[in-house]
């Protein structure tokens, strides 16, 4: 297992901070608290991997970073909200998706058409043939 370094990251003056606050068991623990900055925050993880693969002086790729970003207060829980609404609807999109194949394959082998399948669901008979091709059960015909 490659080791981890926990990294907590914010802005500050118009700059990307991040800092290496632990290091997983086993690791090398020198880059403890090192500080990397960025312009942005699409850099910062990368800019911080330079940082310890230089201290190291090792291959990022033998190690990972565990990035953790600190956000002012007043934005914080509308992000953290918005991060679970969005878990909840991939949880719901899955679940829709598993439950349409169910009753699009049930319907299908009790003998109904592909529109009449469509129509039950509410689905568009594209959206059917879909669903059936993607899923298919083992010799089962999709047509």
């Amino acid at each position: 297992m490659k080791p981890t370094y926990e990294v907590r990251a914010w802005r500050e003056r118009g700059w990307w901070l991040a800092r290496v606050v632990a290091a997983s068991d086993g690791a090398d623990r020198t880059p403890v608290n090192a500080l990397a900055h960025a312009r942005t925050l699409t850099t910062i993880e990368q800019t911080t991997r330079d940082l310890v693969a230089t201290i190291l002086d090792a291959d990022e790729r033998t190690f990972d970073v565990d990035l953790e970003y600190v956000l002012p207060q007043e934005v914080e829980t509308a992000v953290c909200e918005a991060i679970g609404a969005r878990t909840w609807f991939e949880a719901a999109q899955h679940l829709w998706q598993e439950q349409s194949t169910v009753a699009v394959h049930a319907l299908r082998r009790l003998g109904f058409s592909l529109p009449e399948t469509a129509m039950l669901l509410g689905l568009s008979d594209q959206r059917v043939g879909q669903l059936l091709r993607a899923q298919a059960e083992p010799g089962e015909l999709t047509t």
